[in-house]
């Protein structure tokens, strides 16, 4: 797989970045994918809660194997510091960890409080009371509030996928080409897997999922290429 993850796959996940916004910016995409979801007749989504089997398996049960690989890589890498024959591994471990935290972090806290995006939920075109604004439109004078606004959206981009896709970087922790490929395909199914569930119940457009995959791309491929090479150090020395 060569140098997975690195310069290439960083500008081409920045370039990529900027046409989905343009894409979903110009077209109705977003609107038309998730009416074929939406079932007008009975005003509710085709996974609409209270579906508990369907949100304890895809919404909470799922997150419990990331955990795990959090968990797991941060103790690994702690104890990597100690131990000579987990230094080939150390790099790898460094940007599981941080990318388990960053990548969710920085969705939560930074892109969704920044965007003003809401949920299909929450539009009047699903029964909701919110206008339809696209990422980079403003949105209309509100006649029911005092100061005309509508309240703040916090939908993108896709949070409860961020865990999914930061498995990405598991592909920076393996050696062989087929493990690396493996890694690929594991989180790729785990975040898309994520990302149709609340596609499903309402609670994202595609667009909000195709930008938590690039962003995860991009950070993986940022961590791999600042972090220094622990097992060549090593093997310097």
């Amino acid at each position: 797989m060569g140098y997975p993850l690195g310069k290439k796959t960083l500008w081409a996940s920045v370039l990529a970045l900027f046409i989905v916004f343009a894409f979903f910016e110009f077209t109705n995409a977003d609107l038309l994918i998730q009416e074929r979801l939406y079932l007008r007749a009975e005003k509710t989504w085709i996974l609409k809660d209270p579906k508990l089997l369907y949100r304890a398996i895809f919404y909470s049960g799922i997150k419990i194997p990331i955990y795990i690989v959090g968990v797991g890589a941060l103790v690994a890498s702690l104890i990597s510091w100690k131990k000579k024959k987990w230094h080939v591994y150390r790099k790898g471990l460094l940007v599981v960890t941080l990318t388990l935290i960053i990548l969710p972090l920085s969705v939560a806290v930074i892109g969704k409080n920044l965007t003003n995006v809401h949920c299909p939920d929450d539009l009047s075109a699903f029964a909701g009371k919110i206008p339809y604004v696209k990422l980079f439109d403003q949105y209309p004078m509100n006649p029911n509030s005092p100061d005309g606004k509508f309240p703040q959206g916090h939908c993108f981009p896709a949070g409860h996928a961020t865990g999914g896709f930061a498995l990405l970087s598991l592909v920076c922790f393996f050696k062989k080409r087929r493990n690396k490929i493996l890694a690929f395909l594991f989180a790729m199914s785990v975040g898309w897997t994520m990302g149709v569930y609340q596609m499903l119940r309402g609670a994202h457009f595609l667009s909000h999922h195709v930008t938590t995959m690039l962003l995860a791309l991009i950070l993986v491929s940022t961590l791999n290429l600042l972090i220094k090479d622990f097992d060549h150090v090593s093997s310097q020395n």
